[in-house]
């Protein structure tokens, strides 16, 4: 059932009490006024199947609410065990009596000695709250500590505002004006700016392990500073991109062998996105494939200020800033495509061709920053046709669209729409319902762009 964050709330030292309440009379509460509610077995006491969309999407968001409230309630305990027992004790006990892994178990109680360490109660009432998802507080429970970093309050104020990937992927241009002013002055001692700072602090956090897991598999996890990790990104997917080439044509010549989702070989079964993935490090790390390793770029964008004569704003496709320095230090060498553009970026037209251009695609990276659905980089994404190919649509930039795999799938899976504004950014539109009632089972089918 779901219950109402409790009035008074104390997380002193990582310990946790909550006023029970009577979570009987708030379920008896809901179910005279015909509100859908959770028995406490855990099994939904109403058939979901006949619940209108907007009753479903209502009973999900209510119940991650539910569920940020008791991850609160976890952490809090789990902070006390922590603070009694320490990380490696606590982690101890999810694994032996709750057959947590133990990656899991030891991230968890990490993070629960983090929050308790620092004594970040704020965040614990904002996700007992439901303002803010477990992901935030690991983000605030890794960057707050840091110098140079905004404070708790700082960071919960953005992230009741933004998912917790749109926090972390640039901590950075989130800084505060005072910390700003603090770490200029620190790094003009060192004759750095601050965003160079920002990648030497980076730099000097970048680690990586790789170790044998519980389910007999090797395990690689490994952190970059943002420019390295754009680097790496970018082979990794043009690895991927290649080796789907490769697989494609073994299945169409000579007979790529892959496994169904039964565990029987098959002679059609083309390999997933996160397998070709997993190929693609092996083979940049221990050459296993017989791959060409394509050559890859990193997109770097400047303005020009005509006033000063001078390149102003440099930054990656994605938004993320960089300073006078990396930009010099990355242009020596570097291919240089000057461009111009109109308002609503119509040049570059390929008319009736079916695949976007190289030019093209640079032209989507600058306009769309990444996938329009979920933001994620570039090198994953795709161009897709807003006026489908098959329709007379024409391989233009105002007519294609930059999205991932799983983001182009779900467009056309669920008939998504796409919204292009005056200023000719794209964005993905959130699916609509009818509400009237339960939805159809008929599968849907897959259209080509």
């Amino acid at each position: 059932m779901f219950i109402d964050p409790p009035a008074h709330r104390s997380y002193g030292n990582g310990s946790a009490a909550h006023a029970s309440g009577s979570a009987e009379a708030a379920a008896d509460a809901r179910c005279g006024a015909g509100e859908a509610t959770i028995a406490p077995d855990g099994v939904a006491d109403v058939d979901l199947a006949v619940l209108s969309n907007l009753d479903l999407k209502d009973r999900v968001v209510r119940l991650v609410a539910e569920r940020a409230r008791v991850e609160a309630e976890y952490l809090a305990a789990l902070g006390e065990l922590t603070s009694r027992n320490g990380a490696q004790g606590a982690a101890h006990v999810l694994r032996e009596l709750t057959r947590m892994n133990s990656p899991q178990a030891r991230s968890e109680a990490r993070l629960a000695e983090s929050l308790v360490e620092h004594d970040m109660t704020d965040t614990l009432d904002a996700l007992a709250e439901g303002e803010i998802q477990l992901s935030h507080a690991r983000v605030i429970a890794r960057e707050t500590p840091k110098k140079h970093r905004r404070s708790e309050a700082d960071f919960l104020e953005l992230c009741r505002a933004y998912p917790s990937d749109t926090v972390a992927r640039h901590p950075f241009a989130y800084v505060s004006q005072q910390v700003y002013a603090d770490l200029e002055a620190e790094a003009a001692a060192k004759g750095l700016g601050p965003i160079d700072a920002e990648l030497e602090l980076q730099r000097a956090e970048r680690s990586g392990s790789m170790r044998l897991g519980t389910d007999g598999m090797w395990h690689l996890w490994v952190t970059f500073d943002f420019i390295t990790g754009r680097h790496v990104n970018a082979t990794i997917q043009a690895m991927v991109r290649s080796l789907r080439r490769r697989a494609q044509d073994d299945a169409s010549g000579t007979g790529g062998v892959g496994i169904d989702a039964d565990g029987s070989l098959s002679s059609d079964t083309e390999p997933t996105r996160r397998q070709l993935t997993a190929d693609a490090i092996s083979d940049l790390i221990a050459g296993t494939a017989k791959v060409r390793r394509a050559n890859t770029s990193l997109v770097i964008i400047a303005d020009y200020d005509t006033v000063n004569d001078r390149l102003a704003n440099p930054r990656l496709d994605d938004g993320t800033p960089l300073s006078a320095r990396m930009l010099a230090e990355h242009g020596v060498d570097a291919k240089v495509l000057p461009a111009m553009f109109k308002a609503d970026w119509s040049d570059l037209a390929l008319g009736r061709a079916r695949n976007a251009s190289d030019a093209q695609r640079l032209i989507l990276a600058v306009r769309d920053g990444g996938c329009i659905g979920c933001e994620l980089t570039s090198e994953h994404t795709q161009a897709h046709h807003i006026d489908y190919y098959e329709n007379g649509g024409l391989t233009e930039v105002p007519n294609l669209a930059s999205m991932c795999w799983d983001c182009h799938t779900d467009l056309h899976q669920h008939d998504r729409h796409i919204h292009t504004p005056p200023d000719g950014r794209p964005r993905l539109l959130p699916p609509e319902h009818d509400n009237s009632g339960p939805p159809a089972r008929a599968p849907a089918t897959a259209r080509s762009p």
